[in-house]
């Protein structure tokens, strides 16, 4: 038999977990090199570039993909990070052996980009807690096609 108190906090932990799941949707556009302002830590902003594969990653439930300004890859990506899967914004897994060719994406409206397609990613902006190749990522991923 669980403790009453324990019992309370673990209803009160699960509504908090179940409130934080909003389902993922368009925000307000930013220009690239602003998304990463500490203004906009834990808000939803949008931003168009080129998303590329990690140079490696171990994940069967979720990558973090490089959002990049320029399709010649240069600079200082954004995070993305992406449920593995075939459902609207999420990219699909990867052979253990893949190229920037295996991309594939899965935008909001169902249809699928590739490698070198420019897309609008919408998500929440968070910090990562190890150093990592981008400073900034978005999570909760809205991928939809580029105006």
């Amino acid at each position: 038999m669980i403790p009453r108190p324990l019992l309370i906090l673990m209803v009160i932990l699960l509504a908090l977990v179940a409130c934080g799941s909003e389902p993922p949707a368009a925000a307000t556009e930013v220009d690239f090199t602003a998304v990463c302002d500490e203004a906009n830590k834990g808000n939803r902003v949008a931003v168009q570039g080129y998303l590329r594969l990690p140079d490696s990653f171990t994940g069967e439930e979720s990558v973090v993909l490089r959002l990049y300004e320029g399709n010649d890859f240069r600079g200082t990506p954004i995070g993305a990070t992406a449920k593995l899967g075939s459902e609207a914004n999420q990219a699909e897994q990867v052979p253990a052996s893949y190229s920037d060719n295996d991309l594939k994406v899965h935008l909001a409206d169902g249809q699928v980009t590739t490698y070198g397609t420019r897309v609008k990613v919408s998500g929440k902006v968070y910090y990562p807690l190890v150093d990592q190749d981008f400073v900034c990522g978005l999570e909760n991923l809205y991928i939809e096609a580029a105006n």
